[in-house]
Protein backbone atom coordinates (compact mmCIF):
# COMPACT_ATOMS: atom_id res chain seq x y z
CA UNK A 1 0.00 0.00 0.00
CA UNK A 2 2.03 2.80 -1.15
CA UNK A 3 1.63 7.74 -2.55
CA UNK A 4 -0.58 14.07 -5.02
CA UNK A 5 -0.08 16.97 -2.89
CA UNK A 6 -3.12 17.77 -0.81
CA UNK A 7 -4.34 21.12 0.40
CA UNK A 8 -2.56 22.54 3.39
CA UNK A 9 -4.45 22.43 6.63
CA UNK A 10 -6.17 25.58 7.76
CA UNK A 11 -7.54 24.69 11.17
CA UNK A 12 -5.81 26.63 13.92
CA UNK A 13 -7.06 25.39 17.26
CA UNK A 14 -4.79 26.65 20.03
CA UNK A 15 -4.21 24.69 23.21
CA UNK A 16 -5.22 26.73 26.29
CA UNK A 17 -3.85 24.47 28.93
CA UNK A 18 -0.49 22.71 29.06
CA UNK A 19 -0.35 19.27 30.61
CA UNK A 20 3.23 18.22 30.64
CA UNK A 21 6.40 20.27 30.80
CA UNK A 22 9.24 18.57 28.99
CA UNK A 23 12.82 19.45 29.82
CA UNK A 24 14.97 18.19 27.01
CA UNK A 25 18.73 18.19 26.91
CA UNK A 26 20.39 16.73 23.86
CA UNK A 27 23.88 18.00 24.52
CA UNK A 28 25.31 14.52 23.99
CA UNK A 29 24.30 14.64 20.36
CA UNK A 30 25.08 18.23 19.45
CA UNK A 31 28.04 18.88 17.23
CA UNK A 32 30.73 21.51 17.44
CA UNK A 33 32.63 22.99 14.50
CA UNK A 34 31.23 20.33 12.22
CA UNK A 35 32.21 17.51 14.58
CA UNK A 36 29.29 15.10 14.98
CA UNK A 37 30.88 12.98 17.70
CA UNK A 38 29.08 12.77 21.03
CA UNK A 39 30.24 14.83 23.98
CA UNK A 40 30.51 13.43 27.47
CA UNK A 41 27.19 14.95 28.57
CA UNK A 42 24.24 12.59 28.70
CA UNK A 43 20.94 13.12 26.94
CA UNK A 44 17.98 13.17 29.28
CA UNK A 45 14.27 13.80 29.11
CA UNK A 46 12.24 14.48 32.20
CA UNK A 47 8.51 13.93 32.25
CA UNK A 48 7.17 16.50 34.68
CA UNK A 49 3.99 16.07 36.69
CA UNK A 50 0.88 17.14 34.83
CA UNK A 51 -1.44 19.76 36.24
CA UNK A 52 -4.40 18.15 34.45
CA UNK A 53 -5.96 15.89 37.08
CA UNK A 54 -7.90 13.48 34.84
CA UNK A 55 -5.07 12.97 32.37
CA UNK A 56 -2.49 12.44 35.11
CA UNK A 57 -4.70 10.12 37.16
CA UNK A 58 -4.79 7.75 34.16
CA UNK A 59 -1.56 8.43 32.16
CA UNK A 60 -2.41 6.05 29.30
CA UNK A 61 -6.10 6.77 28.88
CA UNK A 62 -7.08 9.87 30.84
CA UNK A 63 -8.71 12.70 28.88
CA UNK A 64 -7.68 16.33 29.30
CA UNK A 65 -9.89 18.77 31.20
CA UNK A 66 -8.89 21.46 28.71
CA UNK A 67 -8.22 20.90 25.01
CA UNK A 68 -4.66 20.12 23.91
CA UNK A 69 -3.41 20.57 20.35
CA UNK A 70 -0.76 18.53 18.58
CA UNK A 71 0.54 19.27 15.07
CA UNK A 72 1.30 16.57 12.54
CA UNK A 73 2.63 16.04 9.02
CA UNK A 74 0.75 14.21 6.30
CA UNK A 75 2.36 11.94 3.73
CA UNK A 76 -0.10 12.68 0.94
CA UNK A 77 -0.99 9.60 -1.08
CA UNK A 78 -2.70 8.97 -4.37
CA UNK A 79 -4.40 5.97 -2.78
CA UNK A 80 -5.80 7.91 0.18
CA UNK A 81 -9.58 7.59 0.46
CA UNK A 82 -11.84 10.05 2.27
CA UNK A 83 -15.32 9.28 3.45
CA UNK A 84 -18.22 11.67 2.87
CA UNK A 85 -16.82 15.16 3.42
CA UNK A 86 -13.78 14.05 5.40
CA UNK A 87 -10.38 15.65 4.92
CA UNK A 88 -6.94 15.49 6.47
CA UNK A 89 -8.19 18.02 9.04
CA UNK A 90 -11.52 16.40 9.86
CA UNK A 91 -11.96 12.64 9.64
CA UNK A 92 -12.74 9.48 11.61
CA UNK A 93 -9.47 9.67 13.52
CA UNK A 94 -9.45 13.35 14.38
CA UNK A 95 -12.99 13.04 15.70
CA UNK A 96 -12.24 9.89 17.69
CA UNK A 97 -9.11 11.44 19.19
CA UNK A 98 -11.03 14.57 20.14
CA UNK A 99 -13.91 12.61 21.66
CA UNK A 100 -11.61 10.28 23.59
CA UNK A 101 -8.90 12.57 24.89
CA UNK A 102 -9.94 16.15 24.12
CA UNK A 103 -6.93 16.38 21.79
CA UNK A 104 -7.14 18.51 18.65
CA UNK A 105 -5.02 17.47 15.67
CA UNK A 106 -3.71 20.34 13.57
CA UNK A 107 -2.12 19.34 10.24
CA UNK A 108 1.00 21.44 9.85
CA UNK A 109 1.57 20.44 6.22
CA UNK A 110 1.04 17.70 3.66
CA UNK A 111 3.42 16.65 0.89
CA UNK A 112 3.32 14.00 -1.81
CA UNK A 113 5.08 10.81 -0.74
CA UNK A 114 5.15 9.38 -4.30
CA UNK A 115 7.51 12.10 -5.52
CA UNK A 116 10.40 13.92 -3.86
CA UNK A 117 8.01 16.48 -2.34
CA UNK A 118 7.87 14.94 1.13
CA UNK A 119 11.59 14.19 1.21
CA UNK A 120 12.35 17.76 0.14
CA UNK A 121 10.11 19.06 2.90
CA UNK A 122 12.01 16.92 5.42
CA UNK A 123 15.28 18.46 4.27
CA UNK A 124 13.82 21.94 4.74
CA UNK A 125 12.76 21.00 8.25
CA UNK A 126 16.23 19.64 8.96
CA UNK A 127 17.67 23.02 8.03
CA UNK A 128 15.16 25.03 10.06
CA UNK A 129 14.38 22.74 12.98
CA UNK A 130 10.73 23.79 12.76
CA UNK A 131 9.24 20.30 13.03
CA UNK A 132 5.58 19.58 13.71
CA UNK A 133 4.94 17.69 16.94
CA UNK A 134 4.89 14.32 15.21
CA UNK A 135 5.93 13.16 11.75
CA UNK A 136 6.80 10.01 9.85
CA UNK A 137 9.92 9.44 7.76
CA UNK A 138 12.27 6.66 6.70
CA UNK A 139 15.75 8.19 6.31
CA UNK A 140 18.15 7.09 9.07
CA UNK A 141 20.68 9.78 8.16
CA UNK A 142 17.98 12.42 8.54
CA UNK A 143 17.12 10.97 11.93
CA UNK A 144 20.72 11.02 13.13
CA UNK A 145 21.21 14.60 11.99
CA UNK A 146 17.94 15.67 13.61
CA UNK A 147 19.03 14.07 16.88
CA UNK A 148 22.43 15.72 16.71
CA UNK A 149 20.80 19.08 16.08
CA UNK A 150 18.48 18.63 19.05
CA UNK A 151 15.31 18.66 16.94
CA UNK A 152 14.04 15.21 17.91
CA UNK A 153 12.93 14.21 21.39
CA UNK A 154 14.35 11.39 23.44
CA UNK A 155 11.08 9.62 24.17
CA UNK A 156 12.44 6.92 26.48
CA UNK A 157 10.66 8.23 29.59
CA UNK A 158 7.54 9.34 27.72
CA UNK A 159 7.14 5.89 26.19
CA UNK A 160 7.74 4.17 29.51
CA UNK A 161 5.18 6.25 31.38
CA UNK A 162 2.42 6.79 28.84
CA UNK A 163 2.48 3.85 26.39
CA UNK A 164 -0.08 1.14 27.14
CA UNK A 165 1.04 -2.39 27.94
CA UNK A 166 -0.16 -3.51 24.50
CA UNK A 167 1.98 -0.86 22.79
CA UNK A 168 4.98 -1.64 25.01
CA UNK A 169 4.72 -5.27 23.96
CA UNK A 170 5.89 -4.26 20.49
CA UNK A 171 9.23 -3.26 22.00
CA UNK A 172 9.58 -6.84 23.23
CA UNK A 173 8.24 -8.55 20.12
CA UNK A 174 10.11 -6.37 17.62
CA UNK A 175 13.34 -5.62 19.40
CA UNK A 176 15.31 -5.14 16.17
CA UNK A 177 12.89 -2.48 14.94
CA UNK A 178 13.27 -0.55 18.20
CA UNK A 179 17.03 -1.03 18.13
CA UNK A 180 17.07 0.77 14.81
CA UNK A 181 15.71 3.96 16.42
CA UNK A 182 17.73 3.73 19.64
CA UNK A 183 20.91 5.79 19.96
CA UNK A 184 23.22 5.79 22.99
CA UNK A 185 20.65 3.66 24.76
CA UNK A 186 17.87 6.19 24.28
CA UNK A 187 14.69 5.77 22.24
CA UNK A 188 14.24 8.56 19.71
CA UNK A 189 11.36 7.28 17.60
CA UNK A 190 8.55 4.78 17.41
CA UNK A 191 9.30 2.36 14.56
CA UNK A 192 6.74 1.56 11.90
CA UNK A 193 6.87 -2.21 12.14
CA UNK A 194 5.49 -3.11 8.75
CA UNK A 195 7.12 -6.30 7.52
CA UNK A 196 9.84 -6.27 4.90
CA UNK A 197 8.00 -8.79 2.74
CA UNK A 198 5.95 -5.85 1.53
CA UNK A 199 8.94 -5.03 -0.67
CA UNK A 200 9.65 -8.59 -1.81
CA UNK A 201 9.29 -9.04 -5.57
CA UNK A 202 6.84 -11.30 -7.38
CA UNK A 203 5.72 -11.64 -10.99
CA UNK A 204 2.21 -10.22 -11.50
CA UNK A 205 0.04 -11.13 -14.50
CA UNK A 206 -3.49 -10.20 -15.58
CA UNK A 207 -5.84 -13.21 -15.54
CA UNK A 208 -7.69 -12.16 -18.69
CA UNK A 209 -4.54 -11.92 -20.78
CA UNK A 210 -3.47 -15.41 -19.78
CA UNK A 211 -6.94 -16.73 -20.59
CA UNK A 212 -7.20 -14.90 -23.92
CA UNK A 213 -3.81 -16.20 -25.09
CA UNK A 214 -4.31 -19.72 -23.77
CA UNK A 215 -1.08 -19.47 -21.83
CA UNK A 216 -0.08 -20.58 -18.36
CA UNK A 217 1.93 -18.58 -15.86
CA UNK A 218 5.65 -18.93 -16.68
CA UNK A 219 7.85 -21.04 -14.43
CA UNK A 220 11.15 -20.17 -16.12
CA UNK A 221 12.64 -16.98 -17.50
CA UNK A 222 12.53 -18.47 -21.00
CA UNK A 223 8.79 -19.03 -20.56
CA UNK A 224 8.41 -15.48 -19.23
CA UNK A 225 10.12 -14.12 -22.35
CA UNK A 226 7.88 -16.26 -24.56
CA UNK A 227 4.77 -15.02 -22.75
CA UNK A 228 5.94 -11.41 -23.03
CA UNK A 229 6.34 -11.83 -26.78
CA UNK A 230 2.86 -13.36 -27.04
CA UNK A 231 1.39 -10.44 -25.11
CA UNK A 232 3.16 -7.90 -27.33
CA UNK A 233 2.56 -9.45 -30.75
CA UNK A 234 -0.83 -11.09 -30.26
CA UNK A 235 -4.20 -9.82 -29.10
CA UNK A 236 -4.20 -10.45 -25.33
CA UNK A 237 -6.73 -7.70 -24.63
CA UNK A 238 -9.20 -9.14 -27.13
CA UNK A 239 -9.81 -5.89 -29.01
CA UNK A 240 -9.21 -7.52 -32.40
CA UNK A 241 -5.93 -5.69 -32.95
CA UNK A 242 -2.54 -7.38 -32.75
CA UNK A 243 0.56 -5.57 -31.53
CA UNK A 244 -0.99 -2.66 -29.64
CA UNK A 245 0.12 -3.97 -26.25
CA UNK A 246 3.44 -4.57 -24.50
CA UNK A 247 4.66 -7.78 -22.95
CA UNK A 248 6.56 -6.62 -19.86
CA UNK A 249 6.28 -3.42 -17.89
CA UNK A 250 9.43 -1.35 -17.42
CA UNK A 251 9.84 2.01 -15.69
CA UNK A 252 12.43 4.72 -16.22
CA UNK A 253 14.29 3.85 -13.02
CA UNK A 254 14.78 0.20 -14.11
CA UNK A 255 15.75 -1.00 -10.60
CA UNK A 256 14.75 1.91 -8.39
CA UNK A 257 10.98 1.85 -8.33
CA UNK A 258 8.14 -0.12 -6.76
CA UNK A 259 7.15 -1.82 -9.98
CA UNK A 260 8.15 -1.94 -13.60
CA UNK A 261 11.68 -2.92 -12.55
CA UNK A 262 13.94 -5.82 -13.44
CA UNK A 263 14.61 -6.68 -9.78
CA UNK A 264 12.65 -9.94 -10.00
CA UNK A 265 14.65 -10.95 -13.05
CA UNK A 266 17.94 -10.19 -11.30
CA UNK A 267 16.79 -12.24 -8.32
CA UNK A 268 16.10 -15.17 -10.65
CA UNK A 269 19.83 -15.07 -11.45
CA UNK A 270 20.63 -15.21 -7.73
CA UNK A 271 21.16 -11.47 -7.21
CA UNK A 272 19.16 -10.31 -4.15
CA UNK A 273 17.61 -6.87 -4.60
CA UNK A 274 15.60 -4.55 -2.40
CA UNK A 275 13.95 -1.18 -2.84
CA UNK A 276 15.70 1.79 -4.36
CA UNK A 277 19.29 1.06 -3.45
CA UNK A 278 19.89 -2.65 -3.75
CA UNK A 279 21.45 -4.43 -0.79
CA UNK A 280 24.84 -5.25 0.66
CA UNK A 281 25.45 -8.92 1.43
CA UNK A 282 28.22 -11.46 1.69
CA UNK A 283 29.10 -13.27 -1.51
CA UNK A 284 30.32 -16.83 -1.85
CA UNK A 285 33.83 -15.65 -0.98
CA UNK A 286 32.62 -14.33 2.38
CA UNK A 287 33.22 -10.69 1.47
CA UNK A 288 30.58 -7.96 1.47
CA UNK A 289 29.39 -7.09 -2.01
CA UNK A 290 26.57 -5.13 -3.63
CA UNK A 291 23.56 -6.22 -5.68
CA UNK A 292 23.92 -4.40 -8.94
CA UNK A 293 27.60 -5.07 -9.64
CA UNK A 294 27.26 -8.87 -9.77
CA UNK A 295 28.38 -10.57 -13.01
CA UNK A 296 25.02 -12.37 -13.20
CA UNK A 297 23.40 -8.97 -13.75
CA UNK A 298 24.89 -8.95 -17.23
CA UNK A 299 22.92 -12.09 -18.12
CA UNK A 300 19.69 -10.52 -16.84
CA UNK A 301 20.40 -7.33 -18.78
CA UNK A 302 20.91 -9.38 -21.93
CA UNK A 303 17.37 -10.73 -21.55
CA UNK A 304 15.83 -7.28 -21.15
CA UNK A 305 17.99 -5.90 -23.96
CA UNK A 306 16.51 -8.51 -26.28
CA UNK A 307 12.95 -7.66 -25.22
CA UNK A 308 13.59 -3.98 -25.85
CA UNK A 309 15.14 -4.66 -29.27
CA UNK A 310 12.09 -6.68 -30.30
CA UNK A 311 9.73 -3.95 -29.02
CA UNK A 312 8.27 -6.30 -26.43
CA UNK A 313 8.94 -3.52 -23.90
CA UNK A 314 7.58 -0.01 -24.46
CA UNK A 315 10.32 1.86 -26.39
CA UNK A 316 9.39 4.96 -24.38
CA UNK A 317 10.00 3.34 -20.99
CA UNK A 318 12.73 5.92 -20.24
CA UNK A 319 9.97 8.53 -19.91
CA UNK A 320 7.65 6.39 -17.78
CA UNK A 321 7.50 7.02 -14.07
CA UNK A 322 5.11 5.01 -11.92
CA UNK A 323 2.27 7.51 -12.34
CA UNK A 324 2.44 7.12 -16.13
CA UNK A 325 2.61 3.37 -15.74
CA UNK A 326 -0.59 3.52 -13.71
CA UNK A 327 -2.23 5.11 -16.74
CA UNK A 328 -0.90 2.31 -18.93
CA UNK A 329 -2.31 -0.27 -16.55
CA UNK A 330 -5.66 1.51 -16.44
CA UNK A 331 -5.77 1.69 -20.25
CA UNK A 332 -4.86 -1.97 -20.57
CA UNK A 333 -1.66 -1.68 -22.57
CA UNK A 334 0.45 -3.88 -20.28
CA UNK A 335 -0.36 -7.09 -18.50
CA UNK A 336 2.76 -8.42 -16.78
CA UNK A 337 5.30 -6.87 -14.43
CA UNK A 338 7.69 -7.54 -11.61
CA UNK A 339 6.19 -5.79 -8.61
CA UNK A 340 6.21 -5.76 -4.83
CA UNK A 341 4.20 -7.99 -2.53
CA UNK A 342 1.35 -5.45 -2.22
CA UNK A 343 0.34 -5.23 -5.89
CA UNK A 344 -3.39 -5.79 -5.35
CA UNK A 345 -3.43 -2.68 -3.19
CA UNK A 346 -1.85 -0.60 -5.95
CA UNK A 347 -1.91 -0.32 -8.91
CA UNK A 348 -3.83 -3.49 -9.82
CA UNK A 349 -6.79 -2.32 -7.77
CA UNK A 350 -7.32 0.31 -10.49
CA UNK A 351 -8.16 -2.16 -13.24
CA UNK A 352 -9.99 -4.46 -10.86
CA UNK A 353 -12.33 -1.70 -9.68
CA UNK A 354 -12.79 -0.47 -13.25
CA UNK A 355 -13.33 -3.75 -15.08
CA UNK A 356 -13.20 -6.58 -12.56
CA UNK A 357 -9.94 -7.92 -13.98
CA UNK A 358 -7.79 -9.76 -11.47
CA UNK A 359 -4.03 -9.38 -11.55
CA UNK A 360 -2.35 -11.95 -9.33
CA UNK A 361 1.16 -12.80 -8.09
CA UNK A 362 3.30 -15.76 -9.08
CA UNK A 363 6.68 -17.06 -7.90
CA UNK A 364 9.61 -15.60 -9.78
CA UNK A 365 10.40 -17.53 -12.98
CA UNK A 366 13.71 -19.33 -12.58
CA UNK A 367 16.91 -19.83 -14.54
CA UNK A 368 18.75 -23.16 -14.79
CA UNK A 369 21.89 -23.16 -12.71
CA UNK A 370 20.71 -20.35 -10.41
CA UNK A 371 18.65 -20.24 -7.23
CA UNK A 372 16.26 -17.36 -6.68
CA UNK A 373 17.51 -15.02 -3.95
CA UNK A 374 15.19 -12.40 -2.51
CA UNK A 375 16.63 -9.33 -0.86
CA UNK A 376 15.06 -8.40 2.47
CA UNK A 377 15.73 -5.22 4.42
CA UNK A 378 17.02 -5.39 7.98
CA UNK A 379 14.32 -4.98 10.62
CA UNK A 380 16.44 -2.17 12.06
CA UNK A 381 15.71 -0.08 9.00
CA UNK A 382 12.36 1.29 7.92
CA UNK A 383 9.91 4.05 8.60
CA UNK A 384 9.48 5.65 12.00
CA UNK A 385 7.58 8.34 13.87
CA UNK A 386 9.49 11.06 15.71
CA UNK A 387 8.31 13.67 18.21
CA UNK A 388 9.72 17.17 18.00
CA UNK A 389 11.86 18.30 20.93
CA UNK A 390 9.64 21.40 20.98
CA UNK A 391 6.48 19.35 21.51
CA UNK A 392 4.72 20.56 24.66
CA UNK A 393 2.53 17.50 25.09
CA UNK A 394 4.40 14.38 23.92
CA UNK A 395 2.26 12.24 26.21
CA UNK A 396 -0.75 13.20 24.04
CA UNK A 397 0.93 11.46 21.10
CA UNK A 398 1.47 8.34 23.21
CA UNK A 399 -2.22 8.37 24.15
CA UNK A 400 -3.12 8.48 20.46
CA UNK A 401 -0.80 5.53 19.84
CA UNK A 402 -2.56 3.58 22.59
CA UNK A 403 -5.90 4.42 21.04
CA UNK A 404 -4.72 3.28 17.62
CA UNK A 405 -3.60 -0.11 18.93
CA UNK A 406 -6.80 -0.62 20.88
CA UNK A 407 -9.07 0.41 18.01
CA UNK A 408 -7.46 -0.44 14.67
CA UNK A 409 -5.50 -3.54 15.67
CA UNK A 410 -7.23 -5.09 18.68
CA UNK A 411 -10.70 -3.65 18.18
CA UNK A 412 -13.93 -5.05 16.82
CA UNK A 413 -14.72 -5.75 13.19
CA UNK A 414 -16.65 -2.48 13.03
CA UNK A 415 -13.65 -0.64 14.48
CA UNK A 416 -11.36 -2.25 11.91
CA UNK A 417 -13.62 -1.29 9.03
CA UNK A 418 -14.08 2.24 10.34
CA UNK A 419 -10.56 3.13 11.39
CA UNK A 420 -8.23 0.91 9.35
CA UNK A 421 -9.94 -0.08 6.10
CA UNK A 422 -9.98 2.12 2.99
CA UNK A 423 -6.64 3.68 3.95
CA UNK A 424 -8.24 5.34 6.98
CA UNK A 425 -5.34 4.30 9.19
CA UNK A 426 -3.15 6.88 7.42
CA UNK A 427 -5.28 9.66 8.86
CA UNK A 428 -4.12 9.01 12.42
CA UNK A 429 -1.16 11.29 13.26
CA UNK A 430 0.73 8.23 14.53
CA UNK A 431 -0.03 4.58 13.85
CA UNK A 432 1.37 1.08 14.05
CA UNK A 433 2.49 -0.89 11.03
CA UNK A 434 0.76 -4.25 11.09
CA UNK A 435 3.46 -6.91 10.53
CA UNK A 436 1.46 -8.92 8.03
CA UNK A 437 3.71 -11.95 7.85
CA UNK A 438 2.99 -12.63 11.52
CA UNK A 439 -0.67 -13.15 10.69
CA UNK A 440 0.00 -15.17 7.55
CA UNK A 441 0.85 -18.59 9.06
CA UNK A 442 -2.24 -18.74 11.28
CA UNK A 443 -4.39 -17.30 8.53
CA UNK A 444 -3.16 -19.78 5.94
CA UNK A 445 -3.79 -22.59 8.41
CA UNK A 446 -7.33 -21.31 9.03
CA UNK A 447 -8.01 -21.01 5.31
CA UNK A 448 -6.87 -24.60 4.81
CA UNK A 449 -9.12 -25.78 7.66
CA UNK A 450 -11.96 -23.57 6.39
CA UNK A 451 -12.65 -22.15 9.85
CA UNK A 452 -11.92 -18.89 11.63
CA UNK A 453 -12.56 -20.38 15.07
CA UNK A 454 -9.07 -19.62 16.40
CA UNK A 455 -8.69 -16.17 14.85
CA UNK A 456 -9.27 -12.75 16.35
CA UNK A 457 -8.54 -9.10 15.66
CA UNK A 458 -6.66 -8.35 12.45
CA UNK A 459 -6.14 -12.01 11.53
CA UNK A 460 -9.89 -12.60 11.73
CA UNK A 461 -10.62 -9.61 9.54
CA UNK A 462 -8.07 -10.78 7.00
CA UNK A 463 -9.78 -14.18 6.94
CA UNK A 464 -13.13 -12.53 6.26
CA UNK A 465 -11.64 -10.43 3.50
CA UNK A 466 -10.05 -13.41 1.75
CA UNK A 467 -13.05 -15.74 2.07
CA UNK A 468 -15.49 -12.94 1.26
CA UNK A 469 -13.59 -12.07 -1.89
CA UNK A 470 -13.42 -15.69 -2.98
CA UNK A 471 -17.11 -16.44 -2.37
CA UNK A 472 -18.15 -13.18 -4.05
CA UNK A 473 -19.76 -11.53 -1.04
CA UNK A 474 -16.94 -8.95 -0.90
CA UNK A 475 -16.07 -8.95 -4.58
CA UNK A 476 -16.62 -5.19 -4.80
CA UNK A 477 -14.58 -4.41 -1.71
CA UNK A 478 -11.14 -2.93 -2.49
CA UNK A 479 -9.87 -3.94 0.95
CA UNK A 480 -10.89 -7.53 0.28
CA UNK A 481 -9.13 -7.58 -3.10
CA UNK A 482 -6.00 -6.00 -1.63
CA UNK A 483 -5.88 -8.47 1.25
CA UNK A 484 -6.76 -11.45 -0.94
CA UNK A 485 -3.82 -10.80 -3.28
CA UNK A 486 -1.41 -11.02 -0.38
CA UNK A 487 -3.06 -13.46 1.99
CA UNK A 488 -4.89 -16.14 -0.03
CA UNK A 489 -3.54 -19.68 -0.13
CA UNK A 490 -1.47 -18.88 -3.23
CA UNK A 491 -0.97 -15.17 -2.50
CA UNK A 492 2.19 -13.13 -2.45
CA UNK A 493 2.71 -13.60 1.29
CA UNK A 494 2.64 -17.39 0.93
CA UNK A 495 5.06 -17.17 -2.00
CA UNK A 496 7.50 -14.97 -0.12
CA UNK A 497 7.26 -16.90 3.14
CA UNK A 498 8.17 -20.02 1.17
CA UNK A 499 11.31 -18.25 -0.05
CA UNK A 500 12.14 -17.52 3.57
CA UNK A 501 11.37 -21.09 4.63
CA UNK A 502 13.70 -22.40 1.91
CA UNK A 503 16.56 -20.12 2.94
CA UNK A 504 16.31 -17.98 -0.19
CA UNK A 505 16.10 -14.64 1.62
CA UNK A 506 19.17 -12.44 1.93
CA UNK A 507 19.04 -9.72 4.58
CA UNK A 508 20.68 -6.39 3.86
CA UNK A 509 23.82 -6.14 6.00
CA UNK A 510 23.62 -2.35 6.09
CA UNK A 511 21.29 -1.57 8.98
CA UNK A 512 21.32 1.36 11.38
CA UNK A 513 24.84 2.53 10.62
CA UNK A 514 25.89 3.67 7.16
CA UNK A 515 29.48 4.52 6.17
CA UNK A 516 30.08 8.23 5.60
CA UNK A 517 31.46 7.44 2.15
CA UNK A 518 28.12 5.82 1.25
CA UNK A 519 26.13 8.73 2.60
CA UNK A 520 28.24 11.10 0.50
CA UNK A 521 28.16 9.06 -2.70
CA UNK A 522 24.99 6.97 -2.65
CA UNK A 523 23.09 9.20 -5.06
CA UNK A 524 26.00 9.23 -7.50
CA UNK A 525 26.43 5.47 -7.28
CA UNK A 526 22.71 4.88 -7.75
CA UNK A 527 22.71 7.18 -10.79
CA UNK A 528 25.56 5.15 -12.23
CA UNK A 529 23.47 1.99 -11.89
CA UNK A 530 20.40 3.48 -13.51
CA UNK A 531 22.33 5.17 -16.34
CA UNK A 532 24.43 2.13 -17.18
CA UNK A 533 21.55 -0.31 -17.03
CA UNK A 534 19.38 1.90 -19.24
CA UNK A 535 22.17 2.39 -21.79
CA UNK A 536 22.74 -1.36 -22.01
CA UNK A 537 19.03 -2.18 -22.31
CA UNK A 538 18.46 0.37 -25.08
CA UNK A 539 21.58 -0.63 -26.98
CA UNK A 540 23.32 2.70 -26.50
CA UNK A 541 26.11 0.69 -24.92
CA UNK A 542 27.37 -2.81 -25.64
CA UNK A 543 26.57 -5.54 -23.16
CA UNK A 544 30.24 -5.65 -22.18
CA UNK A 545 29.93 -2.06 -20.99
CA UNK A 546 28.64 -3.64 -17.80
CA UNK A 547 32.24 -4.44 -16.86
CA UNK A 548 33.22 -0.80 -17.35
CA UNK A 549 30.27 0.30 -15.23
CA UNK A 550 31.34 -1.99 -12.36
CA UNK A 551 34.81 -0.48 -12.45
CA UNK A 552 33.36 3.05 -12.44
CA UNK A 553 31.04 2.18 -9.55
CA UNK A 554 33.90 0.87 -7.45
CA UNK A 555 36.08 3.89 -8.22
CA UNK A 556 33.29 6.37 -7.44
CA UNK A 557 33.14 5.37 -3.79
CA UNK A 558 31.77 1.86 -4.10
CA UNK A 559 34.96 0.08 -3.10
CA UNK A 560 35.51 2.42 -0.17
CA UNK A 561 31.96 1.73 0.91
CA UNK A 562 32.54 -2.02 0.78
CA UNK A 563 35.75 -1.63 2.77
CA UNK A 564 34.03 0.46 5.44
CA UNK A 565 31.15 -1.98 5.58
CA UNK A 566 33.60 -4.76 6.48
CA UNK A 567 34.76 -2.66 9.45
CA UNK A 568 31.27 -1.72 10.63
CA UNK A 569 29.78 -5.17 10.10
CA UNK A 570 32.62 -7.69 10.60
CA UNK A 571 32.04 -11.31 9.67
CA UNK A 572 32.08 -12.85 13.15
Amino acid sequence: MEDKTMKKASKKIIAVFLVVVMTVSLSACKSSSGDTSNTSSETSTTVAASTDSKAEADPQWGAYDEPVTITSAIQASAVQEFRDKDSYDDNEWTRLIKDTFNIDVDVAFSADITTDAYKNKMNVLLASGDLPDVLKFDDRNWLKQAIQAGYVMDITDVFDKYASDAVKQYQTDYGDAFKGVTYDGKLYAFPYMSNNFHQATNLWIRDDWLKNTGKSAPKTVDEMVDLAKTFATGDPDGDGVNGNTYGLCLAEDVVQSNYGTIMGLLEAYGVPCYGDNGIFYRGDDGKITFSYIQPECKDALAVVRGLYKDKIIDPEFMAKDTSKLETDWAQGTIGMTYHMNWGTWHPFNIIYEDSGVITRPYPLPTVDGHEVKQGIQSNQVGEYFVISSKCKNPEAIMKILNLYEKTAISGSEDDFNTYWADEQYRLSPIYIGIPTENFAPQLLKALDAKTDANLKGTALQYYKYVTGFEDGSLSKDANAYGTWGQMNAAGSMKIDLDYQKNGQDVINIMAGEEPDIWIQNASVLNDLVRTAYTAIITGDKDLDYFDTFVKEWLEAGGQETLDEMEKIYPNN
